[in-house]
């Protein structure tokens, strides 16, 4: 079972660069009307470089994991001719740029990083993190605005369902461009195109291999009290050139998903924010129709804040999520996380995660060898980041994190126990 879990995405505000210690391939740019954060693991190291600046950045890493490979215990370590020793211990050596450009009403930003990743043990994953954003957030008079933008990745695919020694390199291309109508003081029509690539190196992984073409409208109601009360249609588009080997079946995994959602972004006091985001989600495959979907899909977090310096989040979804974050064959997910942030002093903050998730391979069976019942799991994950800011340029984070995959009637699953220091300075 060669895939991963999605949730769904939603757009970082571009004031802010997000460096995963360890973790390849993090994907920055998402879909502006997806305002549904619940996914903080491993807790990010974030850059906010000043405004119109171009700001330099270094950082190095280093990491222990009891179990990077995600294998499910010692004996099968031997199996593939490791020997029984499950861990290993990884360097990270980055060097990035940010850009924060201001020209008149226009907002333009960029973010470019390349990293080294070296492993103590399986020299055989060592690779290169390479990652682009950029993002034009256009004015045109005071009723017109959106963004046009790019980014690029390029990482090592993680290794949750994915448990082969092998350089298995993942590259995303993403190009959108959106914007939004304010024809009244309370009322605001929008739209946006999104078109995606996906490629793998491993010719193993290539059936995933896709492109996407999103088109999403929208019309939104903007209360005085800041809250946003609004409806999305979306169109998904996924062609997948190399076709998949079912049960001795080659099947073409193209498809065309259609959306209709309601999103609430609502603000409940100056403390308490309401985030909700859900609705029919069906899908139509351009073979195997067993695959199809039609049903519910929801997402809802809550975000209170009871002092100045305590954050609090609580998020619960039910939806469909492709086992790679674009992939066909899906899960039904449930799940639920509780995520707190401390600022302890000015330069002290702990931050803290626990997560759940229960992932049905049910609907998407297909002949009964790709996604069958037996690989339905529940993934568990616990962080807990200790971040220190020397000087308001150098920052050093300590995190502990722990997974664990549990799969229903069947062999597999893994325990995995890591802790990474952090640190980057920005010049």
């Amino acid at each position: 079972m060669n895939r991963r879990s999605k949730t769904e995405p939603y757009r970082v505000p571009w004031k802010i660069v997000i460096l995963i210690p360890i973790c390849s391939c993090a994907a920055a740019q998402a879909v502006a009307a997806d305002l549904v954060p619940t996914d903080i693991m491993p807790p990010a190291d974030i850059i906010q470089p000043p405004a119109d600046a171009i700001t330099p950045y270094v950082g190095y890493s280093i990491g222990h994991d009891s179990n990077p490979l995600r294998l499910q215990n010692s004996a099968a370590a031997q199996a593939m001719g490791i020997g029984s020793e499950l861990s290993d211990t990884t360097q990270r050596y980055l060097f990035g740029l940010a850009v924060d450009k201001t020209l008149s009403r226009q907002h333009l930003t960029a973010n470019l990083s390349a990293a080294k990743v070296d492993y103590n043990r399986f020299g055989q994953l060592d690779h290169y993190d390479k990652n682009l954003a950029a993002n034009w957030n256009w004015h045109a008079g005071d009723h017109f605005e959106g963004n046009i933008g790019a980014d690029y990745s390029q990482g090592l695919t993680p290794f949750i369902d994915f448990h082969l020694l092998e350089r298995n390199i993942r590259t995303q291309e993403n190009v959108y461009a959106d914007g939004s109508w304010l024809f009244h003081p309370s009322w605001r029509v929008r739209g946006g195109l999104t078109y995606t690539k996906l490629k793998y190196d491993l010719a193993s992984q290539q059936p995933l291999d896709n492109t996407r073409n999103q088109t999403e409208v929208g019309l939104d109601y903007l209360a005085a009290s800041g809250s946003t009360f609004g409806v999305q249609l979306r169109h998904t588009h996924a062609d997948f050139p190399n076709p998949e080997l079912d049960n001795g079946l080659l099947v073409f995994n193209g498809y065309n998903q259609d959306e209709v959602k309601a999103k609430i972004d609502w603000l409940l006091s100056g403390k308490t924010q309401l985030h909700f985001l859900g609705g029919w989600v069906s899908r139509k495959q351009d073979a195997a129709a067993v695959r199809d979907f039609s049903g519910i899909n929801s997402r809802l977090s809550a975000d209170w804040s009871p002092t100045g310096k305590i954050g609090v989040t609580v998020s619960g979804w039910r939806e469909i999520g492709a086992v790679d974050d674009l992939s066909t064959v899906y899960s039904l997910n449930r799940g639920a996380s509780l995520a707190s942030s401390w600022q302890y002093s000015e330069k002290i903050k702990l931050v803290a995660q626990v997560k759940y998730q229960k992932r049905d391979f049910g609907p998407s069976s297909g002949t009964g060898t790709l996604g069958s019942l037996n690989q339905n799991d529940i993934l568990r994950d616990t962080a807990l980041s200790v971040v220190y800011n020397p000087t308001q340029r150098w920052r050093v984070q300590l995190s502990g994190i722990r997974s664990t995959q549990t799969v229903k009637n069947g062999p597999g699953g893994f325990v995995s126990n890591g802790v990474t220091l952090n640190t980057r300075y920005a010049f």
